[in-house]
């Protein structure tokens, strides 16, 4: 699975743990989920932040510089080109032991525990929804 499923899904998931389950296997098995989430999510905010020093300018204070539309001010085409190259490598990486796990429409509590149609988009590359 690259690691770009995981990072769009990762606040669908946190979502998910505060739904309520019948089964405590199955919220055990959304909980080992949501922490390898989190843990890929800070592996690739470390690797960002790497980037984002190596490629983009800096203020006086030493911090990132920001355009006025928020986004990353870069030191120039060339770092535009090598950043932008770096992330989608870095979105591309294949995460290794990331399990998919299965929920069905009776493992959750009630009706008003379902996911939302847009979690459900968010979590499809992470989660078989089965019938």
């Amino acid at each position: 699975m690259k690691l770009k499923y995981i990072i769009e899904a990762k606040d669908a998931i946190v979502r998910l743990t505060e739904k309520r389950f019948t089964d405590y296997k199955k919220l055990r098995e959304i909980v080992r989920l949501r922490k390898a989430a989190e843990a890929e999510f800070e592996f690739y905010c470390d690797q960002e932040k790497k980037a984002v020093e190596t490629y983009g300018e800096k203020t006086d204070k030493g911090t990132p510089a920001f355009l006025p539309d928020g986004r990353l001010k870069l030191k120039d085409v060339q770092a535009k080109e090598a950043f932008e190259a770096e992330i989608k490598k870095l979105l591309d990486t294949e995460v290794g032991d990331f399990t998919i796990i299965t929920i069905k429409e009776s493992d959750f509590l009630s009706a008003d525990d379902l996911p939302t149609p847009n979690d459900m988009l968010l979590l499809e590359n992470v989660i078989n929804f089965a019938d």
